[in-house]
């Protein structure tokens, strides 16, 4: 599965550089133990990489007080490299986000006073793009809504104005409302995600699916949605509400530990049992315990583009034990019919599941 923490690997015949999706990252602060730890160790020996970190840091604080608003550091230090374009000649920073830091392989360079020169020049491009990121936020148009969305197979990271942190799992839509952190903090989700919000009593924060409304009251907590109208709320830290998108019905209260799960208006609740596993999809392991099919089938299309259909109701109602990370489409699928005893039929990115012995065609 692809993921945007694969390691940046610089093109045959040109210099390795810094991967600045990780020290973007690092700074917006969301990058994981590990990643942080290669960042901060890359950074303890390239003295001119600290110095544009340190300088992004410093526009980013005063961007931040004038407008009032998170500056995209990930898109300032995009637009430093965009500058600073084939005159890079720094060694790479390997990082692999939940694996082992990787080591700077130190090669190639450039002559002392060219690369004083490339340095002056990268600090220019950095403060001239947080220059324009500052009046851009501090602009009228900036108060409209904003929209995120993921690719199939990819995961991606966004950071609110509030601080509040988001992962978005693959084939997700995250809009974050145009009055956010003014009135009240809304967003609304259409896939999978993974929230970490700020706690400010005064704004509660609440999101908003096609079937739901889940009020967090200072909390880490999964969402997960389905074609449906299927809702799974995992909740980590805190306490949640959920209930009904438009009911009048008093939400039903999920603290740490404990799942709910909307079905037809109906929440059901599973107390005690979330663990680590059950957000293990923010780190690109995918685990079901007694997962319904429903969730699996969600899962599979946002990860892998697969439209994986159950027309058996025996079978549709059965549930699903297993772990994947890393495995390819055809792995998945595999394991899914020998753990529920079905057979697979494949059509394009069309597969079904059907009882063993009515024919089957594996995939390719």
């Amino acid at each position: 599965m692809s993921d945007r923490s694969n390691e940046l690997r610089p093109a045959s015949g040109q210099p390795p550089d810094a991967n600045w999706e990780a020290i973007a990252r690092h700074l917006a602060g969301e990058s994981d133990p590990i990643e942080a730890a290669s960042v901060r160790s890359w950074l303890a020996t390239h003295v001119e990489d600290a110095r544009l970190v340190d300088l992004v840091k410093v526009h980013t604080a005063n961007a931040e007080h004038r407008a009032d608003m998170t500056v995209d550091t990930e898109r300032a230090l995009a637009a430093v490299r965009a500058r600073m374009g084939a005159d890079s000649a720094t060694p790479h920073l390997s990082v692999k986000r939940g694996g082992s830091p990787g080591r700077a392989n130190v090669s190639g360079g450039q002559p002392a006073r060219r690369r004083s020169s490339w340095v002056a020049g990268a600090l220019a491009a950095g403060v001239a793009a947080l220059a324009a990121l500052s009046q851009f936020r501090s602009a009228p148009q900036a108060s409209a809504s904003r929209e995120y969305r993921t690719a199939v197979g990819q995961r991606d990271s966004v950071r609110l104005p509030d601080g509040s942190m988001v992962v978005l799992a693959p084939g997700s839509r995250l809009v974050v409302a145009a009055a956010y952190g003014v009135s009240s903090r809304d967003v609304e989700l259409d896939g999978a995600a993974y929230f970490d919000v700020k706690h400010d009593a005064a704004h509660p924060f609440t999101v908003h699916t096609a079937s739901a409304d889940i009020r967090d009251i200072g909390t880490a907590f999964a969402v997960k949605t389905s074609d449906d109208g299927e809702v799974t709320v995992d909740v980590t830290h805190g306490i949640v509400a959920l209930r009904a998108a438009h009911s009048t019905v008093a939400p039903v209260e999920l603290r740490a530990g404990d799942r709910g799960v909307l079905v037809r208006e109906a929440v059901s609740v599973r107390r005690g049992t979330v663990t680590a596993d059950d957000v293990a999809w923010t780190r690109g392991q995918l685990s079901y315990r007694d997962a319904s099919l429903t969730e699996v089938r969600a899962d599979v299309r946002r990860w892998y583009g697969i439209d994986l259909r159950v027309p058996d109701s025996t079978l549709a109602a059965r549930t699903l034990t297993a772990s994947f990370r890393g495995d390819s489409a055809t792995q998945v699928l595999r394991v899914i019919a020998l753990a529920l005893g079905a057979e697979l039929v494949q059509r394009g990115d069309t597969v079904t599941l059907q009882p063993q012995g009515v024919g089957s065609s594996t995939p390719r």
